[in-house]
């Protein structure tokens, strides 16, 4: 009996310590990972210390409800966890210079992913694939593709300044439920969403291909600006909200035959190399309409309702502005301007509309037609000039 009497205290005093052990946990040197290796869920989050060294391995653990947090960790050179299926919560590394391999074998199912200024980080050993996460958002990293994020769906999708990043293909994706934003990535990215059919915001900077075959619906904006592809397909594109087409040097075919509605504006500017502009089942613009360049021909012949202005301007202009004088009082609430032979075509608010014009701006907008969102601006000075000087390290 008084055996039982102090034991089984002393049981308790180490059970109680052992649960202690699988909560939140800050990782200085391998040791600590160590003694949290038999949690297999740890509920809490892992921080791992801006002073760990050199290889981080989190052997046992397969679910970590909280958080995989690491920030100014620049000698930190590679973590490895074999067993981890889930984070609940954020997977946030950011500053971690000297970081070259991340391998995460099963992990599955993130709660977001938010990577900044990883400028050696050029490759995923992700092997099972995340095919689950809330917000993504991956910059300043040395990243050659997105191999091991497969997702399904994501709410919040950007992917900046990765200036080694040359394909991505996310085939399982879905829907996104918030922005996806491409830009300041390697000049000759290519993009294939081939099973992407609903998303909210679409905007894309310095690409050189874009594959889309399965979109039908944006509630929000569709903008390509700066890109460096010659097609841009949308078969199935039904409707999106304000969709334009600016500074797009090597664009000469632009294919939406099922186009319906833009519920926004709808501009095309400096496009110098598009010489036709066809959308035979575009009915409704709720937005201003504002194409401006050096195309030849354009059918609209389909429109029933423009609420906003129409802007019409070429230097090479084969088409007839009679029929839209035509249908001027009947379909265009706004005011209108059509003129299909001009030696300085302008969007509506008077900027240049090709690259050879003169004009005061090279970044016009419409009043009333798409403009940028400023989500979608490319990554601010800051990070920027944190992955610059971080690839001198």
């Amino acid at each position: 009996m008084s055996f039982a009497k102090y034991i089984l205290p002393a049981l308790a005093a180490s059970q109680m310590a052992f649960a202690a052990t699988c909560g939140d946990t800050t990782i200085d040197a391998q040791s600590d990972a160590d003694g949290i290796a038999s949690c297999s869920k740890l509920k809490g989050d892992i921080t791992i210390s801006k002073s760990f060294s050199g290889s981080l391995s989190l052997a046992g653990i397969e679910t970590v409800t909280g958080s995989i947090i690491c920030s100014g960790g620049e000698n930190v050179t590679d973590i490895t966890a074999a067993s981890l299926t889930s984070i609940g919560d954020a997977f946030n590394l950011e500053g971690l210079t000297r970081l070259t391999q991340l391998a995460f074998s099963e992990l599955t199912s993130v709660g977001s992913i938010k990577w900044n200024a990883l400028p050696k980080l050029q490759s995923l050993n992700f092997d099972a694939g995340v095919n689950h996460a809330g917000d993504v958002s991956i910059q300043n990293t040395g990243l050659t593709s997105l191999d091991g994020i497969s997702l399904k769906t994501v709410n919040l999708f950007e992917i900046e300044n990765n200036r080694d990043l040359q394909k991505i293909n996310i085939n399982n994706l879905q829907n996104a439920t918030d922005l996806i934003n491409f830009s300041g990535n390697y000049d000759a990215l290519e993009i294939e969403l081939p099973n992407l059919g609903t998303g909210t915001n679409m905007t894309f900077r310095n690409i050189s291909s874009i594959s889309v075959p399965s979109l039908e619906k944006l509630t929000g904006q569709l903008g390509f600006w700066g890109t460096e592809f010659m097609t841009f397909s949308a078969p199935n594109l039904t409707s999106t909200g304000d969709l334009v087409f600016m500074d797009n040097s090597k664009l000469s075919n632009i294919s939406m035959p099922v186009l319906t509605k833009v519920n926004g504006g709808f501009n095309i500017a400096r496009n110098d190399k598009l010489s036709t502009i066809d959308l035979p089942k575009l009915e409704t613009v709720t937005g201003a309409i504002d194409f401006s360049g050096m195309f030849n021909n354009v059918d609209l012949d389909g429109l029933t309702d423009v609420e906003g202005g129409f802007n019409l301007q070429s230097t090479e202009g084969t088409f007839n502005c009679t029929h839209f004088q035509n249908i001027r009082k009947t379909v265009i609430k706004g005011t209108f301007h059509c003129d299909a032979k001009t030696n300085n075509p302008t969007t509506s608010n008077g900027k240049s509309g090709t690259t050879s014009s003169t004009g005061s701006s090279t970044s016009a907008t419409s009043s009333g037609a798409a403009v940028a969102n400023g989500a979608s601006m490319a990554v601010g000075g800051v990070a920027a000039f944190f992955y610059t000087l971080a690839q001198l390290l």
